[in-house]
């Protein structure tokens, strides 16, 4: 049975030797893969153009479009990689290299397995470690002649290699790039990203907190000796559990908890001169270990007296929030830029230049977060983009209707004349779909910029129809909101409902309803009272029915609704439809029934 000494130094006999082979993904791609040690990669995907180029100087991550983006590579560069990437099997042997070689413990320490394994025709030894890093087992096969790794897998995640190939002669044009590309820094869409970018450059420039002591699992395995004279080789790897540290000025208060960190728990935490150190990590960390992290840090002196620092980091979040404002206003932003988009952008445009300031109050207004009322302190608002740009001062509703035409966006949000002076910023609101999606094109209406996270999220989504808050409106236009539903003053079961079905039968759709009442599985009522002339009007402002509906007892409902005074009403629901009944709020007798219920649909 061959050892895992035996194989671990098999695979170091690949150190420093040319490969190449094809890679097959857990993501179902697969790529012709070049390694030349110590950094130079060239990676091609089945039609033979490449997909990564590096050397030890650049980097090309190819695009869609065959254009390469470009990276110079130097000291402080970062690079995130997600899911597995080929080059954990040309490199395996850097997971368990001793930390005298690399100056940081080995990712794996001792296997729990090793057995015999095939991987795309060739043989090798499965491995089975636990990850230092945090996660699921990882498995590898190595190659049992070559000592290249033939497979890794994590989770769902894997990598495959076919065809392993050492110690060829690489042209060294693979490794270069002369055909289209962009820098890197062209390619950035947002400055997101940029900023981004340049912080990591910047933190990658601090003085670092140095780590003293860290937690050490050592193993030693015999390779020979002789039991007699007590003569022993042992080979010696040793293991530490990854985690992070965090660091602050105690007088600045903590930091929010980034990213890297959310997934890491808080083991520790103490005051060291003006700093507090908080240790986290994934794995369990000993109480009496992560106390001795945390003791042996060094730490180094604070970058300016923490007043200054306060005022400059107060001054920097006003300057980011004051560019972050600047943003969303949209200015100078082209219209047409933004018409016509298949993703369905939600436009406030400004069509009145007189006052700068109240553009700003009433944008920020109609894009300002408002409370769900959930008990989980969230918060709607509208996803607005802002058109800012004086070609459209004065710009009319028909001609932002004609402008936009028969394609997206089916709605738009206008800051006007009136918007800029009424008091409550009410902003007008345009119909731009069409008419053969049941829409009406140049329709408006107002809406106060409290009710706009409702108008443009279910606008946005198609939740509800443009006409539904239209019909919403006060008397002067204006949309604040959906009145209330009155508060239901019974719920009635199935006992309830027979019993009350049994007090009127005296028109056709009474005595349908109080027929069909007992087919009705589980049926019940939530009742309430209103004005008769509400409940008549809302059935009077019924379109005509479509061909598969069916209605009876229309003209009765509406007869029984057409008084003065007051009723109660409800709804039981049954199956495609539900019966609308009114009943006397004196006596408790039913006083009309209508049905409507759609048929299913019968093939041609």
């Amino acid at each position: 049975m061959t050892s895992w000494p035996e194989i671990r130094g098999l695979s170091y006999s690949t150190m420093g030797r040319t490969a190449r082979g094809t890679v097959y993904s857990s993501d179902g791609t697969a790529s012709s893969v070049w390694f030349a040690p110590p950094t130079s990669w060239r990676m091609e995907v089945a039609d033979g153009s490449p997909s990564y180029i590096e050397s030890a100087t650049d980097e090309y991550v190819f695009r869609g479009d065959g254009v390469a983006v470009h990276t110079a590579k130097h000291p402080n560069r970062l690079v995130a990689v997600t899911g597995v990437s080929p080059t954990v099997l040309f490199t395996a042997y850097r997971s368990w290299t001793p930390m005298e070689l690399t100056g940081r413990p080995p990712r794996f320490s001792e296997p729990h397995q090793l057995i015999e394994a095939e991987v795309r025709g060739r043989r090798g030894w499965q491995v089975e470690f636990d990850d230092s890093y945090g996660g699921p087992t990882i498995t590898m096969v190595l190659d049992a002649e070559l000592g290249i790794a033939l497979s890794w897998r994590q989770g769902e995640q894997w990598v495959q290699m076919e065809s392993p190939v050492l110690d060829e002669d690489f042209d060294p044009a693979l490794f270069t790039w002369d055909g289209p590309a962009v820098e890197f820094e062209e390619y950035l869409e947002s400055r997101e990203q940029l900023e981004h970018q340049q912080k990591m450059q910047e933190l990658m420039n601090m003085p670092p907190t140095h780590i003293g002591w860290v937690p050490m699992q050592v193993t030693a395995s015999p390779t020979d000796g002789d039991p007699l004279s007590g003569a022993l080789d042992v080979t010696v790897t040793a293991s530490s559990p990854q985690f992070g540290i965090r660091r602050w000025l105690t007088k600045l208060g903590e930091p929010e908890v980034g990213f890297s960190m959310e997934l890491y728990s808080p083991r520790a935490r103490t005051t060291i001169g003006p700093w507090t150190v908080e240790l986290r990590s994934y794995n369990e960390i000993s109480a009496d270990d992560a106390d001795r992290v945390l003791a042996e840090l060094g730490l180094p002196d604070p970058p300016g007296a923490v007043g200054d620092i306060r005022d400059a980091t107060t001054a920097r979040q006003e300057a980011a929030e004051e560019a972050e404002i600047v943003s969303a206003l949209g200015i100078g932003r082209d219209l047409d830029d933004y018409l016509h988009d298949s993703y369905g952008v939600s436009l406030l445009v400004r069509t009145d230049f007189s006052d700068d300031r109240r553009w700003r109050e009433i944008a920020l207004a109609a894009m300002a977060p408002v409370d769900s009322g959930m008990d989980d302190e969230s918060t709607f608002e509208a996803g607005l983009t802002c058109i800012d740009h004086r070609d459209n001062d004065g710009l009319t509703v028909e001609a932002l209707v004609e402008r936009i035409g028969d394609d997206p966006p089916y709605y738009a949000f206008v800051a006007d004349s009136v918007t800029m002076f009424h008091p409550e910023m009410a902003i007008l609101v345009v119909d731009c779909g069409r008419t053969d999606f049941g829409h009406e094109p140049g329709r408006t209406f107002r809406v106060i910029p409290e009710q706009m996270q409702s108008v443009e999220n279910n606008l946005s989504i198609s939740n509800m129809d443009f006409r539904d808050f239209a019909d919403s409106v006060d008397d002067d236009g204006v949309f604040r909101g959906f009145a209330p539903s009155p508060p239901h003053v019974a719920i009635l079961q199935r006992d309830e409902l027979l019993a009350l079905s049994a007090t009127n039968r005296s028109t056709p759709a009474l005595a349908r309803f109080a027929e069909e009442l007992p087919q009705v599985d589980h049926p019940s009522m939530v009742v309430y009272e209103t004005t008769r002339t509400k409940v008549h009007d809302s059935v009077a402002a019924l379109d005509d029915p479509p061909a598969n509906e069916i209605r009876v007892g229309v003209e009765d409902y509406l007869a029984a609704t057409a008084r003065e005074g007051m009723c109660r009403h409800g709804f039981v629901q049954i199956r495609g439809g539900h019966w609308s009944l009114v009943i006397d709020p004196d006596t408790g007798t039913l006083e009309a029934a209508m049905l409507r219920q759609y048929q299913p649909s019968t093939p041609s």
